[in-house]
């Protein structure tokens, strides 16, 4: 059975993101735990909506009525026997309450939309967004873009430099996805080296074994401007459904998820983002 965790805060971004957490696990056995974190002083509460006209006046309450709400919504348009659905409501910051559900729940993954801060369409990573990324570290992340019109993958872009060696807990999730939804690998090179170290190939050759039981090749993408454009241009070209990369030091993706660079950078995104742990 695995577990998903769903961030809500009863956005569209937020039930698109619940959408394609159901589609990509269509064949899969799951329960999906809509979260809603708030804090406890009705003036600042988190809570967010499309429409906030009519704001509650106590957010624990409110929070439970509208998960509630949200809980018999998805029931209603559910017609997979696979597929459980829970709610959780937590008193809390949105980074405390999920690395509370992460430990309680044993979630194996969350899933969850990057609406920009104040609506701004350009930015691709929300403010909630990058605070997830950096304050969950044990468990992969999937960013779904507010306009995207979900759909399961069939061809993931997986992004690497074979920097760092690669195990199999590490990659789990991808692997997992890629064989639940029959879809194929393109491993994306991301350097401007035109060979590998005696290092990188011995990492490409263990990323070999791990991939054995799926659908892959390698790519080179040649880096013109930056390398966010270089991956965000290959996406497209190949058409790629999903891009996943492991968050770690030697990546790019560290640099634009940093709080001072989010509103100077736009990842843009035009595809779900699967976040991999670095696990040492």
């Amino acid at each position: 059975m695995k577990q998903v965790l769903v961030p809500v805060d009863f956005s569209t971004n937020a039930s698109n993101a619940l959408d394609y957490a159901r589609i990509l696990f269509a064949n899969k056995n799951c329960i999906f735990f809509l979260l809603h974190a708030h804090i406890g002083n009705s003036n600042t509460s988190t809570k967010l909506k499309d429409n906030d006209s009519n704001a509650a006046l106590d957010p624990t309450k409110q929070s439970k009525e509208d998960l509630n709400t949200l809980l018999n919504q998805t029931l209603e348009n559910n017609n997979n026997i696979k597929h459980g659905f829970e709610i959780i409501t937590k008193t809390d910051s949105l980074i405390n309450a999920i690395n509370t559900v992460i430990i309680s729940k044993n979630i194996d993954l969350i899933v969850m939309g990057t609406k920009g801060a104040k609506g701004a369409k350009e930015i691709f990573l929300g403010s909630n967004a990058v605070r997830v990324i950096n304050g969950v570290h044990n468990c992969p992340i999937i960013l779904v873009p507010q306009s995207y019109k979900v759909k399961a993958p069939s061809l993931i872009a997986f992004s690497t430099n074979f920097k760092r060696a690669f195990n199999k807990k590490e990659l789990k999730s991808l692997i997992s996805i890629t064989l639940s939804c029959n879809a194929k690998i393109n491993i994306a090179r991301i350097m401007e080296e035109e060979y590998l170290t005696d290092t990188q190939t011995e990492n490409k050759e263990t990323l070999k074994k791990l991939f054995n039981d799926l659908d892959y090749i390698f790519c080179k993408i040649d880096v013109e401007t930056s390398e966010t454009n270089a991956l965000r241009d290959f996406v497209k070209q190949t058409e790629s459904d999903l891009i996943s990369l492991v968050h770690h030091k030697h990546n790019f993706f560290q640099k634009i998820t940093e709080e001072d660079v989010v509103d100077k950078i736009s990842f843009n995104s035009p595809v779900p983002l699967l976040i991999l742990p670095e696990l040492k």
